[in-house]
């Protein structure tokens, strides 16, 4: 992400962000001490910026990313309660306009400054954050945008929410909001412009994209003596948080060997972990049609650490010539089409299923009387059973034992045939947890943290994948389990910063 710097003067709203110097702060604003000092500017700035020179890799945001509109200040005393700076309450709301210019290397727009000339006197505030492209309506304390208040993180493809970027300094401090000093403020505007505090911001959502190119990749398995394909036509994320508190927490304590990565940054002010994310209730289902995200497609997600979020790829599988593959497979063996499949079951239904005329004759039962029904109780999700077919009688079935004849009810007895795996005209999927950016088995290695970029690059699958009979079918992601399947990926995890590994996601 590109900085997006502020320049704002404040008359004696004691608006001010964190200092570059990752202190304590020498003084506390109180009562009472250079009552004239009033003016403050605040230079907002990304996070991402300042290690471009250290080594990582960096994904800069679109334009519609890093549109600024507005931005909401609000103030704390030492504590973290609101800290009232006018007669609306501890906030302060500033209209941005973005006048295009630049300043190398990492700035990438500067705002027109904004003075506000109000004087004021008396305590000052300890601590300020920055909320960016949001209008703040009530007086709201730290605590609150850091456990109660809840973003989606961006509004109409626009509008991210940005705020301060959290951290642990060097004395092990969790710094969620930025301390002010005496020597923040200033008497004048001009002085104030001229000594900007910064506050560092980071986007409250993440961002992830799946691609797999336009190649159909080898399965490993064959049929008929020819290779099975399977070619990726779309993806989607499931089981995700759709929202991110306003303001990220961390816990200071934490280890690297513990979290399974270097967490912290704190001379560039900023951290790739969370202690907490929204626990709102999250669906896990998804149907094959719902597969819909391309390869240049970006979903935008809300932070989740403590559970697991899934990226599910529709494929369909190909013969070699790029024509679609339908298999199926039932007892272990493997038909091409579904009639090939009928074919085989409906002989073992010989005696078992007899129609009965109604004059004299008992016709045992045929593969155009079944058909594959997806979704009946007792069968796995990615399974399909039998029953009579469209147009098929519907009563006068019986079995015959040897010597008697017995009235069934067909479905029912359809219904108790070991199912089947049929990926219908070649449908499949296959799926992966998203990882971060931990070691395996470590707190890290699963997660979505603000202000990432997961970017998958799908260079392989093994095996059929998860048989789609009904792409309507609503589901929850499995496996089947007689069969192994995996997705060869290539991950790289960005803060609009790169990280890549090569993986292996089953």
């Amino acid at each position: 992400m590109k900085t997006k710097y502020f320049l704002l003067a404040f008359a004696a709203l004691g608006l001010v962000a964190c200092t570059e110097k990752d202190e304590a702060p020498q003084n506390t604003p109180q009562a009472g001490i250079n009552a004239d000092k009033g003016y403050i500017a605040l230079n907002l700035k990304s996070a991402d910026d300042i290690t471009r020179a250290e080594g990582g890799v960096y994904e800069d945001g679109t334009a519609d990313e890093q549109a600024v509109t507005e931005a909401t200040f609000y103030f704390f005393d030492a504590a973290g309660n609101a800290f009232n700076i006018n007669a609306n309450g501890n906030y302060f709301n500033v209209a941005v306009a973005d006048n295009g210019s630049t300043q190398a290397p990492n700035i990438e727009s500067m705002t027109n400054p904004v003075l506000v000339v109000e004087k004021y006197k008396g305590q000052f505030p300890a601590k300020v954050a920055a909320v960016v492209n949001y209008k703040g309506t009530q007086s709201l304390s730290l605590n609150d945008l850091k456990n109660n208040l809840k973003t989606t993180g961006h509004t109409n493809g626009q509008n991210f929410i940005m705020s301060n970027s959290v951290y642990a300094n060097a004395a092990g401090q969790q710094m969620d909001a930025t301390e002010l000093t005496i020597d923040n403020f200033q008497t004048t505007a001009d002085k104030a412009l001229a000594n900007p505090v910064t506050i560092y911001v980071e986007r409250a959502t993440a961002k992830m994209n799946v691609s797999a190119g336009d190649a159909a990749f080898d399965t490993g398995a064959e049929v008929n003596g020819g290779k099975v394909m399977a070619k990726v036509y779309g993806w989607d994320v499931i089981g995700n948080q759709t929202e991110s508190y306003f303001v990220k927490s961390i816990d200071p304590t934490w280890t690297d060997s513990a979290i399974g990565f270097v967490w912290n940054d704190a001379p560039y002010f900023r951290s790739y972990w969370a202690s907490k994310s929204v626990t709102d209730a999250v669906d896990n289902n998804f149907s094959y049609n719902d597969l819909t995200n391309n390869n240049s497609t970006v979903e935008y997600l809300g932070e989740q650490v403590g559970a697991r979020a899934t990226y599910v790829v529709a494929a369909q599988l190909q013969n070699e010539a790029g024509e679609a593959l339908e298999i199926a497979q039932w007892y272990g063996t493997t038909y091409v089409g579904e009639s090939s499949l009928l074919a085989a079951v409906a002989p073992t239904l010989k005696n078992k299923l007899m129609h009965f005329d109604g004059v004299s004759t008992y016709t045992s039962i045929d593969d155009s009387q079944i058909k594959c029904v997806a979704g009946m109780t007792g069968a796995e999700s990615y399974e399909v059973k039998f029953q009579l077919a469209d147009g098929a009688e519907a009563t006068n079935w019986f079995s015959f034992d040897g010597s008697n004849y017995t009235a069934v009810d067909a479905n029912a007895e359809l219904a108790k045939v070991e199912p089947a795996k049929v990926w219908k005209s070649g449908m499949t999927y296959y799926y992966a947890d998203v990882k971060h950016l931990g070691s395996a088995g470590s707190v890290g290695e699963y997660g979505i943290i603000r202000n990432h970029s997961y970017k998958v690059a799908i260079n392989g699958v093994k095996g059929l994948g998860t048989p789609v009979y009904d792409p309507a079918q609503q589901v929850v992601p499995v496996k089947p389990t007689d069969k192994e399947t995996y997705i060869s990926a290539e991950i790289n995890v960005l803060s609009w910063r790169v990280v890549s590994e090569d993986v292996t996601l089953e």
